[in-house]
């Protein structure tokens, strides 16, 4: 009778652990619980790695940006400052000069009341067809004929 008094106790306190230490709880709702507790954690976690990696890349970027200004700033000439750099200067380049037409060399000649030489005519004579020009100097060359 001793030993089942003893093993009647036993298993009473080991009850007694068992609903106190859980709660009275079953054991799905400990592993709903446990569920819980980790879903908020890896969401603690989450939130803590996010907010530091935005900080890195906008660290970055600020980073990146400054040398980029830095580069830009080094690259842009100064304007109102003389300086003494011995590097390369910028040379205006000359503005394009329009070809002009035999026509309108012949209009500048009449209103200048420039009536040209003899050579002058006979080179305008000569911009028309070949055989014209030919035959123009022909009658200068023969006397009219």
């Amino acid at each position: 009778m001793n030993k089942k008094l003893l093993l009647l106790c036993t298993i009473a306190v080991a009850g007694f652990v068992t609903l106190t230490a859980f709660g009275g709880k079953t054991l799905e709702q400990q592993k709903a619980e446990i569920a819980v507790m980790v879903q908020g954690k890896l969401d603690e976690l989450r939130a803590a790695k996010e907010v530091e990696c935005t900080d890195r890349v906008n660290l970055e970027a600020q980073r990146r940006f400054d040398e980029y200004l830095a580069a830009e700033a080094a690259a842009k000439p100064t304007t109102g400052k003389k300086t003494t750099s011995k590097g390369p200067s910028a040379k205006p380049v000359p503005t394009p000069t329009k070809p002009t037409s035999p026509k309108d060399d012949k209009m500048n000649q009449t209103q200048s009341g420039n009536t040209g030489t003899k050579d002058d005519k006979m080179q305008q004579t000569t911009t028309g067809d070949n055989k014209s020009a030919k035959d123009a100097k022909m009658k200068k060359t023969t006397g009219g004929n």
